[in-house]
């Protein structure tokens, strides 16, 4: 289910970059709607197999779409460096919070592990108000950069036109690829 979504949900998060947000919202909400399907059927085990593989498919866009949006924010800003200091935090934050909820949630809270039918009910429970701080956190992160914007610090050497262009690739990398690829002759790039 993670692969799945990955394929259909973060091409179109790509294509649709001013709504990362949304998109993130909305995988976070199909977990949410996986761990109460889990937590609350107790008499369907189909059921709650299907809320595993709703978290599933609410897991799997979310990374991608994180890491691209704090890419697309501090590369503006502070070029290669903005994305590789990105990355580590992202990908870092991501690990201690995987790290920490299975081993202080699941397998760390013995209280809650106990068998039963409220089993890992109040570990479901902290993972929901986890995964909406999340959205709240995404809904601050727009609002900021609407308040505020993210206008790069400097003039980005060889550009055409104003930095401030939103369309226009920020590094030199990123214009080889898209030279190299082809993906300027695409159907969605020709100017009409």
């Amino acid at each position: 289910m993670d692969f799945a979504a990955i394929l259909l949900v973060t091409p179109i998060s790509d294509r649709f970059h001013q709504y990362r947000a949304v998109f993130f919202s909305a995988a976070v909400c199909i977990q949410i709607a996986g761990l109460l399907t889990v937590t609350f059927a107790l008499l369907n085990p189909w059921a709650r197999y299907g809320g595993l593989l709703m978290i599933g498919f609410g897991l799997g866009p979310t990374v991608p779409i994180c890491m691209t949006w704090t890419n697309e924010i501090f590369q503006r800003r502070h070029r290669e460096v903005g994305v590789a200091a990105a990355s580590a935090l992202v990908s870092g934050l991501g690990n201690l919070g995987s790290i920490t909820t299975t081993y202080a949630l699941y397998t760390g809270w013995p209280e809650d592990a106990v068998k039963g039918p409220h089993q890992y009910r109040r570990s479901n429970f902290t993972m929901i108000g986890i995964l909406s701080i999340s959205i709240a956190s995404s809904i601050v992160m727009t609002v900021l950069l609407k308040i505020l914007g993210n206008k790069p610090s400097q003039r980005i050497a060889g550009s055409k036109g104003s930095a401030s262009d939103s369309d226009e690739f920020q590094d030199g990398a990123a214009r080889r690829e898209v030279h190299q690829r082809g993906f300027k002759r695409m159907w969605w790039n020709k100017q009409t």
